[in-house]
């Protein structure tokens, strides 16, 4: 049997309802390995073993009386601490709500644990996901499997790092600009932000802007597609939710037909710099996935304009300030000032604003409806620059070129603005770590996403990153 820190999703869930592995087993080992390498990546900020045990007996009694518990039967899982969980801390990551515990559970829990996983414990988060590292006041640095003294990404940073790590095999994780493509490209992972509303955001999802997704991080393709035939439905709870696919997501992995897509690639979404070492990296991987399955490239021909980070910011300045308005007075110190920033911006909010942000939108929408008439993938470098420093900060130059918070997101914010469906798989190495291949498609779409990741996996798997990661040494 391989070592547990290798073992998928689907080989585990497989293992469990054959009675070949205990729950309990599995859960046992997830947590054996939180305590012996998390201190080193301070992935995890609440584990819940006791619990975890609990849950995980429940399931080996029901196999032993000879039921299924389910597509994911005792796979340990790790819950993004914007997800929460009945009973567990629920702080976001922010001093403002140290102490707080849910009194819910998030719909894509409740659904995974319908279906038989285990939540073993809360994995960490920027200040209200706000950053593309992950590092809190609250927290601390959570840092990269591959080389501690780098990021794993933001804000997903948690949740990457533990299943690099191989603590557990999936972890939850949310996309509000890119924060599962993000960490999944300097984790080596997969990391899928389906089209808007593909999984649920219930059931208290308060947020106005329309741009978050919620996901999972797993190190395949497959891992994914099981996860999402579990979770993704429509739920009374949230307007936006998608029904589920007449195909369940892993069958349509295999079933799609490639050869002759028409596909475009492109460094930089027309305007966005692009860190030479990435660009080269990323490129020729989309390249060899190109020619292995037989797609047709075409010219990319597209420019996001310039006005969206702007236009993403607007949109996302209620959503902050309903978590700030309500902070005691001197709360705000120890707040991040990117989130303090959002608290200013939210005193000078105008209407006009909020009108050239859906307008700078509605023209995006456009650009890519446009573009998607003329190709059916693009590829993209999933980041920009190799993983920086853990603590921070977010680049600030590219290429020589001076960026500001937006410019860093700029080849993944402009899919949240538009809903399209959108993937990060291994594509390589740059700057010590790995570096991802961004795969896009038309909404609605999404199995042809996970179909073209899935045959990257196999075309790239010798340049993408192993299985799991040991703790590196510091360097």
């Amino acid at each position: 049997m391989e070592r547990a820190a290798g073992r998928t999703v689907i080989e585990t869930a497989e293992l469990v309802r054959a009675g070949r592995l205990g729950a309990r087993e599995a859960v046992r080992e997830a947590l054996a390995r939180i305590a012996e390498l998390d201190p080193g990546l301070n992935a995890f900020v609440h584990v819940d073993a006791e619990g975890a045990l609990a849950r995980a007996r429940e399931i080996d009694e029901r196999v032993a009386r000879g039921e299924d518990p389910g597509p994911l039967a005792g796979v340990p899982l790790g819950v993004k601490e914007l997800h929460a969980v009945a009973g567990w801390p629920f702080a976001m990551g922010s001093t403002l709500h140290a102490g707080r515990i849910a009194d819910h559970t998030s719909t894509l829990v409740a659904r995974a644990v319908a279906a038989g996983a285990v939540p073993v414990g809360v994995t960490a988060s920027p200040e209200f996901g706000r950053a593309s590292f992950t590092a809190s006041a609250l927290h601390g640095v959570t840092r990269n499997p591959w080389n501690r003294d780098l990021t794993p990404g933001g804000s997903s940073g948690g949740s990457a790092a533990a299943v690099a790590a191989g603590m557990v095999p999936v972890a939850t994780g949310t996309d509000g600009a890119g924060s599962l493509r993000i960490p999944a490209s300097y984790c080596g992972l997969v990391g899928f932000k389906g089209t808007f509303g593909r999984v649920p955001r219930g059931p208290r999802h308060w947020g106005t802007a329309d741009n978050d997704h919620c996901g999972v991080l797993t190190r395949t393709v497959a891992d994914t597609a099981r996860v999402l035939d579990c979770v993704c439905g429509t739920d009374d709870y949230d307007r936006a939710s998608l029904p589920a696919p007449s195909e369940p997501f892993e069958a349509s992995l295999s079933g799609v037909e490639l050869a002759g897509l028409r596909v475009a690639w492109t460094p930089d979404l027309g305007n966005a710099p692009c860190d030479p070492e990435v660009a080269a990296v990323v490129e020729a991987a989309a390249g060899r996935l190109i020619a292995d399955t037989g797609m047709r490239r075409v010219a990319a021909d597209v420019r996001v304009d310039g006005a969206c980070g702007a236009a993403y910011r607007t949109l996302s300045v209620p959503d902050v300030h309903a978590e700030l308005r309500a902070a005691p007075p001197g709360t705000l110190a120890d707040v991040h000032p990117t989130v303090r920033g959002y608290g200013d911006a939210a005193a000078a909010f105008t209407a006009d604003a909020l009108v050239d942000a859906h307008r700078a939108r509605n023209r995006l929408v456009a650009t890519l409806a446009e573009a998607f008439g003329r190709f059916d993938l693009l590829l993209t470098p999933a980041t920009q620059v190799p993983a920086f420093p853990a603590e921070g900060p977010m680049p600030t130059e590219i290429a020589g070129r001076p960026v500001d918070h937006w410019g860093a997101l700029a080849v993944t914010f402009p899919f949240n603005l538009s809903g399209h469906p959108a993937v990060s798989v291994p594509a390589g190495w740059a700057g010590g770590a790995p570096v991802g291949l961004q795969i896009v498609g038309r909404r609605h779409e999404d199995a042809l996403v996970l179909a073209a990741a899935a045959a990257s996996e196999r075309v790239l798997a010798a340049a993408a990153a192993p299985a799991s990661a040991s703790v590196a040494p510091r360097r």
